[in-house]
């Protein structure tokens, strides 16, 4: 874990990248950012995860670590040793958490909460998607304030870019660096259902699929929707066993 802090007095914001091994963009984005001649008027801490996987582009060594806290510091697995080092230094800190994927080219954000506060980080990336996954799986999200935001396609130099730019635009909503920056109004999504299975996917990302609509196949077999839904993080080559989520739209109420 590689760790540097920017700004004056008690840290308000970190900013987290590479917790996946095989997801540099994080990393190579903060390193962009460090090296620009920004004056902080706010205590900021940029966090390198999970350097050893990075050093294999590997997702994890032992276990996942996006799927590990709170962690355990005497734990024989590295990851949930780090998970812990890694809640101790976010403390009570606002994150923005730099993940990509194998299923969608444009920065979208998610969360487990739609508080105030998560929304106002939400609107703080520019993203102009948002999805509402659910709590308890391991993630940070479910012991501190914060979001992700899923930069683009996996190893490309896009997800980089696009990574600086939702970086840059957070910090200067939140008037930590001088820096233009743009207030999105995020498409709202709400996660329902994982789609297990190693399948083709045929449709798109955020794009309607409705009932009766043929949205993935292998070899003779088809899935067919039951009912309306949004794809969210469904691609034929992203996790082993699993093609994605389906999402419906948010509706406050």
């Amino acid at each position: 874990m590689k760790i540097e802090n920017r700004g004056p007095g008690d840290i308000e914001f970190t900013i987290l990248g590479s917790i996946h091994g095989d997801e540099p963009a994080g990393k190579k984005a903060i390193e962009e950012i460090l090296r620009k001649d920004f004056e902080y008027k706010k205590a900021v801490k940029f966090i390198i995860a999970n350097e050893k996987a990075l050093e294999q582009n590997e997702r994890f060594l032992d276990a996942d670590l996006n799927r590990s806290f709170p962690g355990d510091i005497n734990s024989g697995k590295r990851e949930e040793v780090l998970a812990s080092k890694l809640l101790n230094q976010i403390g009570d800190s606002r994150v923005l958490d730099i993940h990509s994927t194998h299923s969608f080219d444009r920065p979208f954000a998610t969360t487990v909460n739609l508080r105030n506060s998560e929304m106002d980080m939400i609107k703080a990336t520019g993203a102009e998607y948002a999805v509402k996954f659910g709590e308890g799986t391991g993630t940070w999200m479910d012991y501190a304030t914060g979001v992700v935001v899923e930069a683009g396609l996996q190893h490309s130099e896009q997800a980089v870019e696009n990574a600086v730019n939702v970086i840059e635009n957070f910090l200067g909503y939140f008037n930590v660096i001088d820096i233009d920056f743009e207030i999105s109004d995020p498409e709202l999504y709400v996660q329902e259902e994982k789609v297990e299975g190693d399948w083709k996917f045929l449709k798109e990302n955020f794009q309607k699929v409705e009932e009766g609509e043929v949205f993935a196949r292998r070899d003779n077999e088809r899935l067919v929707a039951e009912e309306d839904f949004y794809p969210v993080l469904m691609s034929t080559n992203g996790y082993e066993g699993i093609l994605g989520h389906k999402a419906s739209k948010y509706e406050e109420k």
